[in-house]
């Protein structure tokens, strides 16, 4: 069998975007854990404003908030028959 070689600057090459693409792969597993990590922190938070709009409900009925000023409107309660 006969034993074939690249070129210095063929095996260079192959060698060099190889070891890139494996670098690429390895940032986006990274950015992967990160996305993963702020999707949950996104559900707790909505988690944790559920129940402060649930403790306000209760407090206040059923309201409209203002954020900028903190300043609320209640809303109409409609009834099943649409009244």
């Amino acid at each position: 069998m006969k034993n074939n070689k690249l070129t210095k600057e063929e095996f260079e090459n192959i060698t060099e975007l190889t070891t890139k693409a494996n670098q690429l792969a390895m940032h986006v597993g990274s950015l992967e854990a990160q996305k993963m990590s702020l999707l949950q922190s996104f559900k707790e938070n909505d988690t944790l404003i559920q129940e402060q709009k649930n403790k306000l409900n209760e407090k206040y009925g059923s309201i409209s908030i203002d954020l900028k000023d903190g300043s609320f409107t209640e809303n109409e309660v409609v009834d099943k028959d649409g009244k």
